[in-house]
């Protein structure tokens, strides 16, 4: 009922919030899924996204949400940094430990400039996204720290500033309502943070059956990249875990399918 009876933007929430980063392969991240809802504009993000901040700040260690302005980008301290003369390290918001889930709200975007350092910021949320690093400056030199963020972005159209993994066309049918009383919501929090801490692997067998869907769909669609291939994999692998399972099957692989084709007729 949170999201307005919208199945399909409830099950990619749920695996956004079920993902972690497993593994990094040079500048490649695996296991990251960051989420990106459109559709929204101010007085959606003030009923959902409030709602919706309110249930994830009660579901996960740390949360946050930022409000994505013009204004923001242009004065907020976004980088951590060292002092040199106190030989102390000034906090910057994306100081964050790992596992925080980050919100931010686009909405409040408007028509502006951004200064040199509204540019710097852009760049740091952006490398934030696609890497999963943060880079500290250090005065004399600048050293980029991986961390372990998930990031959900309430945009009204596809984020240019916040390229997500996953891009879902909100779709409401009715208000929000959270009646989860305190032992419903401890149940959450602790199906949660078993649930991302699962193992995961893919029996020979069944990996080659998903690399023959993979090739046929490649075949069959000229503009799915790697990328997308391994998007459809980590959703794959992150159902299987979100089912206690700690073995990918063809079933986990097909239910990713079905979420693929329903969030693909909304893109249209």
């Amino acid at each position: 009922m949170l999201l307005g009876k919208d199945e399909l933007a409830a099950q990619c929430l749920l695996l956004h919030l079920l993902s972690r980063l497993r593994n990094r392969v040079d500048v490649v991240t695996v296991g990251r899924l960051s989420l990106n809802f459109t559709g929204f504009n101010r007085e959606s993000a003030s009923i959902f996204g409030n709602q919706l901040h309110t249930l994830i700040q009660s579901l996960v260690p740390y949360s946050q949400t930022i409000p994505l302005s013009i204004e923001y980008l242009n004065t907020a301290t976004l980088q951590p940094r060292k002092d040199n003369k106190s030989g102390r390290l000034v906090t910057g918001v994306l100081q964050l430990p790992q596992g925080t889930h980050l919100t931010f709200d686009e909405t409040l975007l408007q028509t502006g400039s951004l200064t040199s350092k509204g540019v710097e910021n852009t760049m740091l949320l952006k490398n934030l996204m696609e890497s999963q690093t943060v880079e500290y400056d250090f005065e004399y030199y600048k050293l980029e720290m991986a961390t372990d963020v998930q990031l959900l972005t309430l945009s009204e159209g596809k984020s240019n500033i916040l390229p997500s993994d996953l891009i879902v066309p909100f779709r409401p049918s009715s208000v929000p309502t959270v009646n989860s009383g305190s032992e419903e919501l401890e149940s959450w929090r602790w199906y949660l943070a078993t649930v991302r801490t699962l193992p995961q692997s893919t029996e020979t067998d069944t990996y080659q059956l998903i690399q023959d869907e993979m090739v046929s769909a490649m075949r069959d669609d000229r503009s799915l990249g790697c990328s997308e291939l391994s998007r459809w994999l980590t959703m794959a692998q992150i159902t299987a875990s979100s089912f206690g399972e700690k073995s990918l099957s063809m079933e986990h692989w097909l239910m990713v399918k079905e979420i693929e084709r329903l969030r693909k007729e909304r893109l249209q």
